[in-house]
């Protein structure tokens, strides 16, 4: 099963709203849906979630669970400066959604977040009596997470 995530137009109300919201998170425009303080925020929440664990709250790599991996989580606060002072924004994301499947901690130890994500918005969708695009809503928190990792750079 593949975790590839694509953006497919709609028709529902939900859907064309979400939908709308998140083309205008993705152009980063001052008049985006979400601006980036709401995204660093929700980015934040999805952090402290799924990513702290292995990577630690501040994100060097140093979470409660980094003792047992085989190979340390990388530092998180330090993309950038592994990329030439770059933060490689797509690269990110597609590590954590699964389209880039890199093994950064020897073998894939890191979820696939982007299909948990997907996984867990078709659930939650299956009982909400609106169209609801979970591809679309998965997006939404990879690219919540992105900003969020951006945002927490020491250089």
């Amino acid at each position: 099963m593949t975790s590839h995530l694509t953006l497919t137009a709609g028709t529902g109300p939900i859907r064309g709203a979400l939908g709308a919201a998140l083309i205008g998170l993705m152009l980063s425009s001052p008049a985006a849906a979400f601006d980036r303080e709401a995204q660093v925020k929700l980015g934040q929440s999805e952090y402290m979630a799924h990513c702290a664990s292995c990577h630690g709250a501040s994100g060097g790599g140093d979470g409660p669970v980094a003792e047992v991996l085989a190979n340390k989580p990388p530092d998180l606060t330090a993309i950038t400066a592994r990329y030439s002072g770059t933060f490689p924004e797509e690269a990110i994301r597609q590590l954590i959604d699964g389209r880039n499947m890199i093994n950064p901690h020897g073998d894939r130890g890191m979820p696939v977040w982007g299909y948990r994500y997907f996984q867990s918005a078709t659930e939650r969708a299956a009982g909400v009596p609106h169209d609801v695009d979970a591809q679309a809503l998965a997006f939404g928190r990879v690219s919540a997470l992105v900003t969020y990792l951006e945002s927490i750079q020491t250089e």
